[in-house]
């Protein structure tokens, strides 16, 4: 599947944060403290660790029968599964949720797992039952809710993966008119980058660039490297398309060096300095 997807999973992930905890017991002292950890595992870029304490945290919260924080750790846990290439484990993961219909999930979180099962879904190629998974997160969220926007990209990128790049733009467009507010600024990002992909597959790398550029803009506003590197190449194939050598040069070396201090780990300090670039 897409970078767009790999990208389009961090908004998720900080809306499912995990529910807060009443304080009391040891357990959710533990509870607590596991979530505190792959949080801040997922934040550093270890996903293997973050996974490890969203396990956790998920086992101590099925013992204390809080359905809120079973499903925000079963969700954040299919999330870093699935950045780790565990998609079996990711939908396992997903399946405290959507296969425990008597377990009192809120509609809020049903809605999230749905959407993370469409993603989990496109991201391994199976995009009809990426399509079945997102109609039923949409019918969930029929009435206006908070996720309509992300709904709404996940459509856009599975008509794009599916060869109907005008669909796709018109759902991108759809989405970026909903994600509003500051909270609706990931989403407006990834409807302003899908809409420039869009624009690409219809011929028009031209009208690209600047969809595209705004989706960096504000990729870098929220300093998610994720992203910022999916605008990069996006932006490397327009301008390779226009004939803008050089520019497409400086996108290609510029997503190059947010690829290497990712990978190599830099301290987060150096890294939001190369993200600002």
């Amino acid at each position: 599947m897409s970078r767009w997807l790999a990208a389009c999973l961090v908004a998720l992930i900080a809306a499912c944060a995990a529910a807060p905890i009443e304080r009391g017991s040891p357990a959710q002292a533990r509870l607590s403290e596991a979530q505190a950890r792959a949080a801040a595992f997922a934040r550093s870029g270890d996903y293997a660790g973050a996974a490890r304490f969203y396990g956790e945290a998920l086992r101590i919260a099925t013992s204390l029968e809080n359905a809120d924080a079973i499903a925000a750790n079963a969700i954040n846990l299919s999330i870093v599964d699935q950045w780790l290439g565990r998609d079996a484990e990711a939908r396992a993961a997903l399946a405290a949720v959507l296969d425990e219909p008597r377990a009192g999930f809120s509609e809020r979180r049903k809605t999230q797992a749905e959407l993370r099962r469409a993603i989990l879904e496109a991201g391994s190629g199976n995009l009809g039952a990426a399509e079945i998974w997102a109609g039923e997160a949409e019918r969930r969220c029929a009435t206006r809710c908070e996720y309509a926007a992300a709904i709404l990209n996940v459509r856009a990128q599975l008509a794009l993966d599916s060869g109907h790049a005008a669909e796709a733009a018109r759902l991108a467009s759809a989405a970026l008119e909903r994600a509003g507010g500051e909270a609706g600024r990931p989403e407006a990002a990834n409807a302003l980058r899908t809409l420039g992909r869009a624009r690409h597959a219809q011929g028009d790398a031209t009208r690209a660039i600047e969809p595209l550029s705004q989706a960096l803009a504000i990729d870098r506003e929220l300093g998610d490297p994720r992203k910022i590197l999916a605008d990069l190449n996006e932006l490397a194939r327009a301008a390779e398309a226009m004939g803008d050598v050089r520019a497409a040069r400086d996108y290609r070396e510029r997503g190059l060096a947010v690829s290497r201090a990712m990978n190599d780990a830099r301290s987060s300090a150096e890294l939001e300095a190369l993200l600002r670039r």
